[in-house]
């Protein structure tokens, strides 16, 4: 074959070549935006009953998932025992009793980058599966130090963190460093490759829950993919999924909890070091009024 014929047929090719990547590309962004405009609607009522369900009396807790029975303190039972008090109250009072017993029994220290959530410490390491007795488990923050520009869960989780303490620069920074792992489908982060190139939907409802934290801005979409993870029979959301939006793993309790927590729409939150500030404010704006009151009070029983 003459070298011309060559030349012609490696252009063939790569046209060919070329030509079916843009193909295949705008049919997937065409396949999406055409997900995105069946805009489905996230069912609270049906998140809710997928938590209680999950619910054994036997030991007071919810397992993680209708197929997986194991029973985590922490994330699981500590956020479906928040979520609970606006659904079933004395499940959410049993869960918390328990989740007491357990930790005083065993001797057990909360340490878990999801603490900020409760307003509680939290630490932003590495997080180690441990067994507590049986089926409870529990997930311990014993690990190295996990930075914001890696992962987007615990970007989102230390802006808030950073901003209830009144380090607002720090706590934008962390901010910006998880919305900007946002392609438009999910959070491309350190994890994402780990994780089969799967988008964490997770992640998506802790952008929302640290925007209604601290007022830092949030575009709509993510708010707009996570109904399309929620299972239409059983309430709950699946915590993987792919490009196309197709879950891609299990319904969990942990996931189901944080999207409730997100869409509730926690309101603003007023910073710590603010509000001790302003107590400081009013507390010498009292002694400045108490000084100006015994000082009209001395001259009038001097003018006497």
């Amino acid at each position: 074959m003459s070298s011309r014929k060559i030349h012609y047929l490696s252009l063939f090719s790569f046209s060919v070549i070329l030509f079916a990547g843009i193909f295949l590309n705008s049919s997937f962004e065409t396949s999406v935006r055409a997900a995105f405009a069946v805009n489905p609607t996230f069912n609270a009522t049906k998140g809710y009953q997928y938590i209680a369900n999950q619910y054994n009396a036997t030991y007071g807790l919810v397992r993680e998932s209708e197929t997986i029975p194991t029973y985590w303190l922490w994330t699981d039972n500590l956020l479906a025992s928040e979520v609970l008090k606006d659904y079933n109250y004395q499940m959410s009072a049993n869960i918390t009793s328990s989740i007491k017993v357990y930790t005083s029994n065993y001797d057990l220290d909360y340490r878990h980058p999801q603490g900020v959530l409760f307003n509680n410490v939290a630490y932003f390491n590495g997080v180690t599966n441990k067994q507590v007795n049986g089926a409870v488990w529990y997930s311990d923050s014993d690990g190295q130090e996990l930075s914001c520009g890696d992962y987007a869960d615990i970007a989102f989780l230390k802006s808030m963190y950073l901003y209830k303490a009144g380090k607002f620069i720090d706590a934008k920074t962390c901010y910006d460093m998880g919305a900007s792992m946002f392609d438009g489908i999910g959070m491309r982060d350190s994890a994402f490759n780990g994780d089969g190139q799967r988008y964490s939907t997770y992640k998506l409802a802790l952008w929302q829950i640290a925007s209604n934290v601290t007022g830092y801005p949030i575009p709509k979409e993510p708010m707009m993919i996570i109904p399309f993870m929620q299972n239409q029979t059983t309430g709950g959301i699946y915590t993987h999924y792919r490009a196309d939006l197709t879950p891609d793993s299990l319904t969990n309790v942990e996931t189901t909890s944080l999207v409730i927590m997100a869409e509730k729409g926690v309101t603003h939150e007023k910073p710590a070091a603010i509000a001790s500030e302003n107590q400081h404010l009013e507390m010498i704006k009292w002694l400045i009024g108490a000084f100006v009151v015994a000082g009209f009070a001395i001259l009038l029983f001097k003018n006497r």
